[in-house]
């Protein structure tokens, strides 16, 4: 079963795009469970970036393809078509946002350092008491800043400050790894992010007219598939009729060539020719010469 460029390409596009919104999930789902103060509604968006991206770029080729049908235009020949600058308009516009929100968990450390304590405080101000446990048996701490803050068990008539170090033997806070883990998470959906993007310029800035790093990423014989596909040959190597110029010869210079020495040869052996044709009459009797002169007088 033969594929297109296009099925190809389809793909390729799709297990990529699987690929970054797993990563995207894993951050999100890791925000979650550990309580790090990135909004949830951020990461869901980060999240639906490549879906959104692959329908909005998908759509605006489709319809620009439908459009091109409809008014007996070939496939290809709209120069900038309007539909995929929207698209690609709204997928940059949708990119640069959430690239710049989560820019904000990256640094600068003083923001992150007041998201941090705000969303511990509330916790413990709530007695959340799962959330704070599981991130303390996350990073085997005890408390936020050091063992004695604000940690669990919280402190009651039963259970002292000092209650989690004395229970657990842990000795230090849990703010340095948990902003850590807050980084790295908002460095994931970045990743995320710019991986949307290095799709979005592979498929629209990369000319599509000659070999690209897609051959380079193919088995040989997909590759050669695709590389036909592009440059208007079948399977058997056979130039398609459309778009093949009738009059080229791709030996027309040597053709030439050998012609004209062929002519340069004949020029060469003409005064020779002459030469033997009037030293043969030299050597004719006088009567057979004068015999001669008569007959070309009578023929002319």
């Amino acid at each position: 079963m033969a594929y297109t460029r296009k099925q190809l390409i389809t793909c390729i596009s799709i297990v990529y795009l699987i690929i970054a919104t797993v990563l995207s999930g894993y951050a999100a789902s890791q925000s979650s469970k550990l309580a790090i103060p990135i909004p949830s509604t951020l990461t869901g968006f980060t999240t639906a970036l490549p879906i959104v991206a692959g329908v909005l770029l998908e759509a605006g080729y489709d319809l620009t393809r439908r459009q091109e049908r409809r008014k007996g235009i070939a496939k290809g020949d709209t120069t900038r078509p309007p539909l995929v600058i929207i698209a690609n308009t709204l997928i940059f516009i949708y990119s640069s946002v959430v690239i710049t929100l989560l820019g904000t968990h990256v640094g600068p450390t003083g923001d992150i350092n007041c998201g941090l304590e705000r969303s511990w405080r509330d916790m413990f101000r709530h007695k959340d008491d799962e959330t704070i446990r599981t991130i303390q048996d996350a990073f085997k701490c005890c408390g936020l800043i050091n063992s004695h803050d604000q940690a669990w068990p919280f402190p009651d008539k039963d259970h002292k400050a000092d209650a989690c170090e004395k229970q657990f033997g842990r000795t230090r806070g849990c703010f340095g790894p948990w902003r850590g883990t807050e980084q790295r998470m908002a460095g994931v959906l970045m990743g995320v992010v710019g991986l949307v993007f290095i799709w979005q310029f592979s498929i629209i800035a990369i000319p599509t007219q000659r070999e690209s790093w897609l051959h380079q990423v193919l088995p040989d014989r997909i590759s050669r598939f695709v590389a036909d596909e592009e440059h208007g040959t079948g399977s058997n190597g056979v130039q398609r009729a459309i778009g093949y110029v009738q009059g080229y010869n791709r030996y027309s210079d040597r053709v030439t060539s050998e012609h004209s020495d062929s002519e340069e040869e004949e020029e060469g052996q003409r005064p020779r020719r002459i030469d033997e044709a009037q030293e043969s009459q030299n050597n004719l009797p006088s009567a057979s010469r004068d015999e001669l002169a008569d007959n070309q007088w009578v023929h002319n």
